[in-house]
């Protein structure tokens, strides 16, 4: 996972350039590509500070629309996995299914347990 530079290396960085020192040297300095440099400097320009931005994922709208049809599909279709679901379905993954199960608190299909040896 990548992780943002601190903040307190940005400001020395543009502490720097804003005294005269150019991108390319300081770029040099840090070690800290030139682009990187000219984004936290304009950044700085536009909103008056360098912190990090915080990146959302955009929300993924879902291809299933009626939760009750849902529902009802899922109670007649239990015994199937979420591939198979899936494709009876229609025009959905098996990770849309496994979602909207989630959002129904359907719990994940378990395997059962094979006992090789009865104990005695």
């Amino acid at each position: 996972m990548v992780h943002p530079y601190s903040q307190d290396l940005r400001e020395r960085a543009l502490n720097l350039i804003n005294n005269g020192m150019s991108i390319n040297r300081v770029s040099h300095l840090l070690k800290i590509s030139r682009t990187t440099l000219h984004k936290w400097r304009k950044r700085y320009l536009i909103t008056g500070s360098t912190v990090p931005q915080i990146s959302v994922p955009p929300p993924q709208t879902s291809v299933i629309k009626d939760m009750e049809e849902f529902e009802k599909f899922v109670e007649t279709n239990y015994d199937k996995t979420q591939k198979q679901m899936a494709e009876k379905w229609g025009n959905c993954s098996r990770f849309t299914i496994g979602r909207n199960l989630k959002k129904l608190s359907f719990t994940r299909k378990k395997k059962p347990m094979v006992i090789k040896k009865e104990m005695i």
